[in-house]
């Protein structure tokens, strides 16, 4: 047995052991959740007319939440068409819908094909507004509507390159200390 190999190779597993599990490296994990509102739904807006969808919707907690609300509007025939389409939460049917300069819409845009984006930050009962007032033609709208959570997670790792080299200088280690071990001393005869 070789005393010194031994004795350098247990140090270096066991500085490559050390080195392995102190060095954390850190992985940021997006999470999604998603639930459906509005299931896909043809509805009828008659032609110079107001008309709105009431949803109640309850927030995921922690997160950030964003209502993604897919609209398709057309004439009765099929025709591609456009309406004012108008999201604002409960209270605001006044201000949104019924005033000349709309205020606290959240969403307030012409869509004929569209998909949009609204973060929302209460959980509370929303309306899907279609203001038809201009036109003399009976629209269909489809519309559906889900929401969706996001956030992101923190997750501690041992799988950086400084934990591969700290495996690495623990195997070098071990494989030099089983030589100490296994190897034959030579005791010279004179």
């Amino acid at each position: 047995m070789k005393f010194g190999l031994v004795v350098g190779g247990t140090f270096l597993l066991i500085i490559g052991l050390l080195a392995y599990s102190m060095i954390p490296n850190f992985h940021m994990v997006p999470i999604q959740s998603a639930q459906m509102i509005v299931n896909p739904k043809p509805i009828a807006v008659s032609s110079a007319s107001l008309s709105e969808t009431p949803q109640n919707v309850t927030l995921f907690p922690g997160k950030e939440n964003d209502l993604l609300v897919n609209l398709t509007v057309s004439t009765q025939m099929g025709s591609p068409s456009s309406v004012q389409f108008k999201l604002f939460p409960e209270g605001a049917f006044q201000s949104c819908m019924l005033s000349p300069q709309p205020r606290r819409c959240l969403v307030n845009q012409a869509v004929s094909n569209a998909t949009l984006r609204v973060p929302l930050n209460a959980s509370t009962t929303y309306y899907f507004g279609f203001d038809n007032s201009g036109s003399s033609t009976p629209k269909q709208v489809t519309l559906s509507a889900s929401l969706v959570g996001s956030s992101v997670s923190t997750m501690v790792a041992r799988d950086g390159r400084l934990n591969f080299a700290g495996l690495g200088m623990s195997l070098i280690g071990l494989l030099v200390a089983l030589y100490g071990v296994l190897a034959k001393t030579v005791i010279p005869w004179e």
